[in-house]
């Protein structure tokens, strides 16, 4: 700590009260200062005070390191008094036969006759001479690099400076073995490396240099835009790409090199990187397939897909996958309809989507489609049989769109749970079907068992039902409920055991009620209802939907997230508020 400021708010206590525990330990500590006479301090009245008296001595501080910077600037700047041996030297008369570059060597030899003093040299001056330290290496020495503080220093006081062309060398390496970081200089030192090739050292380092240089330096070559490197006969491009993907490769240098590919190979080294992929393990092999579909992709999106299909990747990041469907006029129907048969499940799914919207699945497809792994896949397919007539009977949609999962107890108490998600979807798109008046009474006659119907009001007839969303998210749908539990007492539909078991469910089911309803208000998107939303979030346990969350991204913030009431992790799929797990009557 170079500085330290403290102060003190003035609190008035009436004459005739105690000050509390707190404000007297603080009121102590201030009188400590004054009684030592140690630490100086000030007080302040008011939040705009202590803005003020705060902003003042951040002021004094830095105008106190400019004085030091300029006084720095100088000190460098001024001639030094000790004399230099180079000023009555001459060149030899063969200077390639020097293990110092001639710059570095008029720097040392300035500075071996300074004097021992304390500020006899300057911190840049060391790190100066650390650099030079670097630049020699030999065979069975350890492997050393200037630190990043001192190559910052280089970089304020000499990056104008002649350097020789091994201290630039070094410094390249500097910056990219510390490229991971972002804070040590590197591009100023490329562009001033005095060779045919500014990427020179790069490449070098990227075909030969040890792992940890090898892995961010074919990073800095995909930033570059450079080719695959090939440096003389024998580290051609071939050789350089064999080593990258040789299976005892590290994994940190084998996927910089996949990610350099799919972003920096041509069409035109296909060839090359297809021999390559022969030779290496198969789980290996699977990434540069990835690889391969993205150099394909750039020309030929169609000719991507099908070798995504034919070579079976089962592995396709979301920003190839975006690439691959981003522009699907380009694409046609029979590569689309040969995903279908796809390994990547994410590949599946975009086709049958696109397809899905084209109209251009086939019912033996759809019937295929219905037992996909992907559970999205077969809502999809559904639909399909719904449009070609053949809509599923409520016990094999239900059988093919929930979701099983074991738990991970053991033996007698071990038990699945369904996730019904994909089944609710499916479900409320039947209702939807129908118009409104019909889907009211059908909401009317469920009563509190109603909320798929509600849902499927919501999303339908979101205007129409405005009013009643918030209506009854103001009282979190207890006076629905209750009134509902009555009215079904009164027709005689619910009985006293029914009553029961509704009220055990009552949590339940007002989740899901505000769930839906906020899902909705906030699809909306109108800001007066932030209040409401707010209050809803604090009194009840709400998923997390993306909807949810975009509205609060827009409107609100997340300070009222202190009571009890909390955002609860969304299930799979929960865009609409339409995928809750439905409480069923027994």
């Amino acid at each position: 700590m170079k500085d330290m400021a403290i102060y003190f708010r003035n609190v008035d206590v009436p004459p005739n009260m105690e000050p509390g525990e707190g404000l007297r330990q603080v009121l102590d500590f201030r009188q400590k200062f004054i009684d030592e006479k140690t630490v100086f301090f000030k007080d302040f009245a008011d939040p705009q005070t202590f803005k003020d008296v705060v902003r003042e001595k951040l002021e004094d501080i830095a105008w106190h390191e400019t004085d030091i910077l300029l006084a720095d600037d100088e000190q460098l700047t001024q001639p030094k008094t000790a004399p230099s041996i180079h000023d009555k030297s001459t060149e030899p008369p063969t200077p390639n036969s020097w293990l110092l570059d001639k710059e570095a060597r008029d720097f040392l030899n300035d500075l071996t006759q300074r004097s021992p003093d304390w500020d006899g040299t300057s911190s840049q001056e060391v790190a100066r001479l650390r650099l030079i330290g670097t630049a020699v290496t030999r065979s069975g020495n350890d492997e050393d690099y200037l630190g990043n503080h001192d190559s910052n220093l280089i970089f304020r006081y000499f990056r104008d400076a002649a350097l020789s062309k091994q201290e630039i060398r070094a410094l390249i390496d500097c910056g990219v073995v510390g490229f991971q970081h972002q804070n040590v200089p590197l591009w100023r030192w490329l562009a001033k490396y005095e060779d045919e090739d500014m990427w020179s050292r790069v490449n070098e380092l990227a075909a030969y240099g040890e792992d940890a240089d090898k892995r961010f330096a074919i990073e800095i070559l995909g930033l570059g835009s450079q080719p695959i490197p090939s440096l003389d006969e024998f580290f051609t491009d071939k050789r350089v790409l064999k080593l990258w993907l040789h299976d005892k490769t590290s994994d940190q240098v084998f996927d910089a090199a996949v990610s350099f590919l799919s972003s920096n190979a041509s069409s035109a080294e296909l060839t090359l990187i297809e021999e390559t992929v022969a030779l290496i393990a198969p789980h290996r092999r699977a990434k540069i397939e990835q690889a391969i579909v993205s150099i394909l992709a750039r020309t030929n999106l169609n000719g991507a897909l099908k070798r995504v299909v034919e070579k079976e990747v089962d592995v396709v990041d979301l920003s190839l996958l975006e690439t691959l469907f981003g522009k699907p006029r380009s694409l046609d129907n029979g590569t689309v309809v040969s995903c279908l048969s796809a390994k990547s499940e994410l590949v599946r799914l975009r086709a049958v989507k696109l397809l899905f919207e084209r109209n251009e699945i086939a019912l033996e497809a759809a019937q295929t489609l219905l037992t996909d792994s992907n559970h999205e896949i077969r809502l999809l397919a559904a639909e399909t049989l719904k449009k070609l007539g053949f809509e599923l009977s409520d016990d094999v949609a239900k059988q093919a769109l929930s979701i099983v999962k074991p738990n991970n107890r053991l033996g007698l108490f071990s038990t699945r749970e369904t996730d019904e998600t994909y089944y609710d979807r499916y479900r409320v798109n039947r209702l939807l079907e129908m118009d409104f008046l019909a889907l009211q009474s059908k909401a009317d006659s469920r009563g509190v068992l109603g909320y798929r119907e509600l849902s499927a009001l919501y999303v339908g007839y979101p205007k129409k039902m405005k009013s009643f969303i918030r209506d009854n998210l103001k009282e979190k749908f207890n006076g629905y409920l209750e009134s509902n539990i009555e009215k079904g007492k009164r027709e005689g539909e619910i009985g006293t055991d029914t009553e029961g078991e509704l009220r055990k469910l009552w949590k339940f089911l007002q989740k899901i009620m505000c769930n839906d309803a906020l899902a909705a208000l906030c699809a909306a998107g109108d800001a007066h209802d932030l209040e409401l939303v707010r209050g809803v979030l604090g009194a009840v346990e709400i998923d997390a939907t993306a909807g949810i969350l975009r509205y609060l991204a827009r409107f609100g913030d997340w300070s009222y997230l202190s009571g009890e009431g909390r955002l609860a992790g969304a299930w799979p799929g929960s865009e609409a508020a339409l995928l809750r797990r439905p409480f069923e009557r027994s």
